[in-house]
């Protein structure tokens, strides 16, 4: 049951593709965590951003101050593997996972291709 608690109640959460841009799925998710974020830490990452939302952003994952519960990946599906693989090598601790597929490019709008 703890396992549970952490997926839905972390106390600490990192969002992988965290951005300012409306209408996103990082800026919306990262609305949303900002709310709560008197429960819990949220740690967004963007290598191209030093601040978003007035919160401090991170490059990667390997520069946050501890291991969140949870991981948010809220990126282009291709790079997903790639990012639940660097969460793996979180040096002892762990994560719970959950992510965001974004359907642009796979299959919607013109000359998009289906995978």
């Amino acid at each position: 049951m703890d396992r549970i608690k952490l997926f839905f109640e972390p106390k600490s959460v990192v969002l992988v593709g965290a951005t300012d841009r409306a209408g996103s799925v990082g800026q919306t998710t990262l609305e949303n965590l900002l709310l709560s974020k008197d429960k819990r830490k949220v740690y967004p990452i963007n290598p191209n951003r030093e601040q978003i939302m007035d919160t401090m952003c991170y490059p990667n994952l390997s520069a946050l101050p501890e291991v969140p519960e949870l991981a948010i990946i809220a990126t282009a599906a291709e790079s997903v593997p790639d990012m639940v693989e660097e969460c793996g090598k979180n040096q002892g601790g762990y994560y719970y996972f959950g992510w965001v597929q974004r359907s642009r490019g796979k299959g919607e709008g013109t000359g998009s291709k289906d995978y």
